[in-house]
């Protein structure tokens, strides 16, 4: 994805440290960023109200957004079971302009 110039993100309700354990505990090595007041899921629309074990969660979503800050791509499920299949992206990505 870095060849294509594209940058990942995770954003959590979850403290900094919290966030930070997760990503070492799961090997990524992208960078994961905390909305601990779940601002940015509010505007997104997409907070899950007690969600998992009575906190708020994020439902899933994944927003491909072009070096203009264009919004080019949406995945978004009210299911927390139902995740996007990584082709899915790969393939928005390679449509971009």
């Amino acid at each position: 994805m870095e060849q294509q110039g594209v940058k990942l993100f995770a954003v959590s309700v979850d403290e900094p440290d919290a966030s930070e354990a997760l990503r070492q505990r799961l090997h990524c090595d992208f960078t994961f960023l905390s909305d601990s007041k779940g601002e940015v899921l509010d505007r997104l629309n997409i907070r899950h109200r007690n969600g998992h074990e009575g906190h708020d969660i994020a439902f899933p979503t994944q927003i491909l957004v072009d070096k203009s800050g264009i919004v080019r791509w949406t995945f978004e499920s009210d299911d927390l079971r139902v995740r996007v299949e990584p082709e899915q992206i790969f393939t928005a990505i390679a449509a971009l302009p």
